[in-house]
């Protein structure tokens, strides 16, 4: 919303209209699917058996301090890009499996508060925006919402948080690439379809290379001892 003087420019609401009613359809059937496998996930959790998610009952101390140290790892790790879009959006080394095993050890609560102070880190990592709701659903509310892979906890089911971080944050920069940035389809081509082209291969192989190293028996040792799970 821009301010003038004189008027008020509703920048947002010209932006949703011009996405074509195929591309809310596409949208909302996109998020139904996510929202079964999410279901799916959890629903599969709780059929697994397995001890206890932890070792012990840390304090609040001990799950802050490990929330830093992931989230700074994380900001690191993202500097290691294995590919980047024109437009923003990378491959990166990982940089989301720290605070995907943050949530997972201590659950969604503390995962969405540490995703979305990362996300306005990475927002003044490159501090570019169309649109003030474009930046707070790019970054912290795109990062913030893969704390909610903590719905599933315990190591055995760290996979399960990955699918579902990594699945909740592809459906954000879904939705403000079509809004925001669907101007650059070709003719003919809906804004989410433009969206889901350009996001789809670098999400869903930045959830490829997190899933990959979730499941290293070194890695999983690795955690083990850091988190005491």
């Amino acid at each position: 919303m821009l301010f003038d003087g004189k008027k008020i420019e509703f920048v947002l609401l010209e932006k949703l209209k011009g996405v074509d009613t195929k591309g809310w359809i596409f949208f909302a059937a996109a998020a139904v699917l996510a929202a079964a496998l999410i279901i799916f996930l959890v629903q599969r959790r709780k059929k697994c058996t397995e001890p206890a998610a932890f070792t012990g009952n840390p304090t609040p101390t001990v799950i802050l301090v490990h929330g830093a140290l992931c989230i700074a790892i994380s900001f690191v790790l993202s500097y290691f890009k294995l590919f980047s879009m024109p437009n923003g959006g990378s491959i990166t080394l990982a940089s989301m499996l720290p605070l995907m095993v943050y949530s997972n050890r201590y659950g969604a609560k503390y995962g969405v508060m540490a995703g979305v102070v990362y996300g306005f880190l990475q927002y003044i990592q490159n501090p570019e925006m169309t649109h003030w709701i474009q930046m707070l659903v790019d970054y912290p509310i795109a990062f913030g919402v893969i704390g909610l892979g903590g719905l599933v906890k315990g190591e055995r089911n760290l996979v399960f948080s990955v699918l579902i971080g990594g699945t909740l944050r592809f459906l954000c920069h879904l939705f403000t690439g079509a809004v925001f940035f669907g101007e650059y389809a070709a003719a003919g081509q809906s804004a989410f379809m433009y969206s889901l082209l350009y996001n789809a291969p670098y999400m869903f192989a930045d959830i490829a290379v997190c899933v990959i190293i979730a499941m290293l028996p070194p890695f999983r040792k690795a955690i083990r001892s850091a988190l005491k799970y």
